[in-house]
């Protein structure tokens, strides 16, 4: 079951009532009515009443009961249907609109998307491409030589080899002690 608010529940049936309500005789057409007739009328204001009988129910009603107990006023001011039409037609225009509007958005994003995708694929591409072009070039170009430099080469003659010439052994020298502060000459042995 559901259960509306009680200001909704008071406008429904001021509503109701409103169209239930049977229809007043029109008086003869006076200048002064016809020019109040062509004029669009305010629809009267209506007061809603929240009211409580003495066995404890609540109603809702335009007409208070005697005896009830009243809780709460509503005033409310029923539809006029021309206007209630205009504002549904421009709902729907807007609604439309925006739906439209939505749906270009969510197509340019859709081609956006596409594109970057389409765009991220050729990269792909290129690349794949490009490591295959550099394979091939590493794949038929020749070794690498390495170039060392050198001189021409003359015939020489053989090196003569001498025969090491005989020294004569070595003396010892003479026991001399070195003086104080002297560096001894080389070649001697010096005893500490």
């Amino acid at each position: 079951m559901r259960v509306l608010p009680l200001p909704t529940v008071a406008g429904l049936m001021a509503l109701a009532l409103h169209a239930s309500a049977p229809a007043q005789p029109t008086p003869a057409a006076t200048p002064a009515s016809a020019a109040s007739a062509a004029a669009p009328a305010a629809p009267a204001a209506r007061e809603i009443v929240q009211q409580r009988l003495p066995d404890g129910r609540v109603i809702f009603t335009d007409r208070p009961q005697p005896g009830a107990k009243t809780e709460r006023r509503w005033t409310t001011t029923p539809e006029d249907p021309a206007e209630a039409d205009a504002r549904r037609a421009a709902s729907q225009r807007e609604s439309a609109a925006v739906s439209e509007r939505i749906g270009r958005q969510i197509e340019q994003q859709r081609e956006r998307d596409q594109e970057v995708e389409l765009a991220r694929a050729k990269a792909a591409q290129a690349e794949a491409e490009r490591e295959a072009a550099r394979a091939r070039v590493e794949a038929e170009a020749p070794p690498p030589v390495v170039v060392i430099p050198h001189r021409p080469v003359r015939p020489r003659p053989p090196p003569t080899v001498r025969p090491p010439e005989p020294r004569p052994p070595e003396r010892p020298g003479p026991k001399v002690p070195p003086r104080p502060g002297a560096t001894p000459p080389p070649g001697t042995l010096v005893e500490h």
